[in-house]
């Protein structure tokens, strides 16, 4: 057979060397110095350990040594693999990356694959490990979330003493209800960017904000966000998010490999749908606890649709109001700022990118969601 060429590398050596390797009639393979004919080594062709075929990758030619010999030429090394190490398996892998069809196919069943574990796997498998991890692991992690909080987006609450304890009067039967869960509700004045909110912690802490009770025309309708928040912390939504979140950029770092890589927003825009996926399908899924708890209370559900309507009559708001830089937005009045979004929506101003910060939102579509709050069928809590 014709020699094989290549680069030579000796056991524990990063010295690279051109080399043949060549084999006698009697089936002894030698690795001789290219144009010196100085023999490197030395080994009966049966005991060769090579790489697989795949494509034109180089392949890997290694001796009991520890000697590596390093060769393009992969005819060649399928010829001598042919006559000193018959195997009817060998090569399979070349075989089939070379079959178009079967790339097709693979291609395809391995897209299919991760879909479903992203849409359904992760979710399913997330919402088991959320609820396995003991109460000391929510603890702490409600600690920092709500210390950071604290220092970045929140400040001590400006209510009364009287309105926080007329407020937690009216909420004391939502917490009763679910004896279960360790719910507590506290309340912060929240900075321009947060606003009218609520939030809930991992460990049943829920925060109302400032501004969601000046923002509530009943108490009603805030004892309705409480049902909501319930149901976030019922299905462990936060850590859920927090679990797939890390198991999906983890993932897509594997695949484009340097992590400095997701700093391109094209890179990171796959990342960020799906967890936008995931926030939006808890919205509902408190949403929906919510409405059990409401239809057995008796409360009307349209006290949440009328409060959720103003949050996000205030976030136009803040988002329209955040857009002209003349504006002092932090030294508004409540009264003053509702005139000026008035006079704004009046004019025909909307948000920039409303579109695109609707869908890229955690929470879905208002309206429809709205629409399919008041829908859904009279239900028990899972």
């Amino acid at each position: 057979m014709q020699p094989i060429a290549g680069s030579w590398f000796m056991a524990g050596q990063a010295r690279r060397e051109a080399a043949e390797l060549t084999v006698d009639p009697s089936g002894l393979a030698r690795i001789v110095a290219q144009g010196e004919g100085r023999e490197l080594a030395r080994e009966n062709a049966a005991e060769l350990d090579v790489s697989s075929r795949l494509g034109q990758t180089p392949r890997f030619v290694r001796l009991p040594c520890g000697g590596v010999l390093e060769t393009g030429d992969n005819d060649a090394v399928d010829a001598l693999l042919h006559q000193w190490q018959p195997s009817r398996f060998r090569g399979w892998i070349h075989r089939l990356e070379s079959h178009l069809p079967f790339v097709v196919v693979t291609a395809v069943l391995v897209l299919v694959l991760a879909w479903a574990s992203i849409v359904h796997g992760l979710p399913a498998a997330s919402e088991r490990m959320a609820h396995a991890l003991p109460a000391e692991t929510l603890n702490t992690i409600s600690r920092e979330t709500l210390a950071l909080m604290d220092k970045l987006y929140l400040e001590p609450s400006e209510l009364s003493e009287e309105k926080q304890a007329e407020l937690q009067s009216d909420f004391a039967p939502v917490l009763a209800a679910y004896p279960q869960l360790p719910l507590k509700v506290i309340f912060r004045k929240s900075w321009e960017r947060l606003g009218a909110n609520a939030f809930a912690l991992p460990d049943g802490t829920m925060i109302f904000t400032d501004q969601i009770v000046t923002l509530a025309e009943r108490n009603e309708e805030l004892v309705a966000v409480l049902a909501h928040e319930v149901g976030h912390i019922h299905h462990r939504h936060s850590l859920r998010a927090m679990i797939q979140n890390s198991v999906i950029g983890i993932a897509y770092l594997m695949v484009v490999g340097d992590a400095s890589a997701v700093g391109d927003l094209l890179v990171g825009l796959p990342v960020v749908a799906a967890t936008l996926f995931y926030s939006r399908d808890h919205e509902m899924e408190a949403d929906r606890f919510a409405v059990a708890y409401l239809d057995r209370q008796g409360i009307k559900r349209q006290a949440f649709v009328n409060i959720l309507q103003r949050m996000d009559e205030s976030a136009r708001c803040r988002e329209l109001l955040s857009e002209d830089d003349d504006i002092p937005v932090d030294e508004l009045s409540e009264s003053e700022r509702v005139k000026l979004c008035d006079e704004f929506l009046a004019e025909g101003n909307e948000p920039k990118d409303s579109t695109l910060s609707n869908y890229l939102s955690t929470h879905p579509a208002m309206q429809e969601r709205l629409e399919r709050f008041v829908e859904y069928p009279r239900m028990g809590v899972r």
